[in-house]
């Protein structure tokens, strides 16, 4: 059997048949908002991070200190973490096209991009910080960010279980004329990053086709930067136009059985 955990932002949480891989642990910088305890992303056989930001990367060193998880992580993401002074002895470096092997799973490396905010977007994130007089706040934070820069390195992960198959992306960028996976059961798609999210996200699954979809990324992480993206406008548009495709909003901390 294979489960899906919504842990905020953009963690996912695989089992599969008792095999634990986790996706981009991040603690979400919201008082308001649930977090996982730390051992709950210690205790993992697992560990793939998709890109170095702050969201999918900060909190590494803390788990990678109290974990004998494997993590498997861009090179400029381990970059990152040796400045922070994170152990990355056991890491491995991932690369597009890698294949890799665990008990349970086949996993496939794929190219990626982020996705681009439009100025609609940065805007509306401006004025926000200014009316909730939160602008000190967001300087520090995007402050913070510089400490993890992409510089373009981002994947994302196919994985193959003996009867599924999952397709997780780190964010929503598209590329242009790039062949999808295909027959994909489960596509993770992060709802996050465009003023225009719900139309431009319809484009991109419906050229990838899953039979299922598990928004993420939608919450808001780390306020003023972010803020709670409405989810029901894409999926009340994806049901009139894809029936066929199960959408799932999913909810903090609740097992869903792909």
């Amino acid at each position: 059997m294979t489960t899906l955990t919504w842990y905020g932002t953009a963690t996912i949480l695989l089992n599969i048949d008792g095999e634990k891989i986790l996706f981009d642990p991040f603690f979400r910088m919201n008082k308001k908002l649930e977090k996982p305890s730390l051992q709950t992303f210690c205790d993992v056989d697992y560990i793939f991070n998709t890109h170095p930001h702050l969201d999918h990367t900060c909190n590494l060193p803390l788990i990678l200190k109290n974990s004998t998880a494997t993590l498997y992580a861009p090179n400029r993401t381990l970059k990152c973490l040796e400045k922070l002074g994170a152990n990355t002895s056991s890491a491995k470096i991932v690369r597009d096209g890698d294949k890799i092997s665990t008990k349970k799973t086949n996993i496939t490396v794929h190219k990626s991009k982020h996705i681009k905010f439009d100025f609609a977007l940065v805007l509306r994130t401006i004025f926000r910080s200014i009316f909730k007089f939160q602008f000190s706040r967001a300087f520090r934070l995007l402050k913070l960010n510089k400490k993890f820069k992409m510089k373009g390195e981002i994947y994302a992960y196919e994985i193959d279980t003996k009867d599924k198959k999952i397709f997780l992306m780190g964010s929503a960028g598209n590329i242009k004329n790039y062949n999808y996976p295909k027959d994909i059961d489960v596509l993770v798609w992060p709802f996050q990053g465009r003023s225009n999210i719900t139309k431009y996200s319809v484009k991109i699954v419906e050229k990838i086709a899953p039979k299922m979809i598990v928004l993420d990324h939608f919450d808001n992480a780390y306020p003023p930067i972010t803020s709670r993206i409405k989810t029901d406008k894409f999926i009340h548009l994806m049901q009139k136009k894809h029936p066929e495709i199960i959408i799932i909003e999913p909810e903090f901390n609740k097992i869903i059985e792909i």
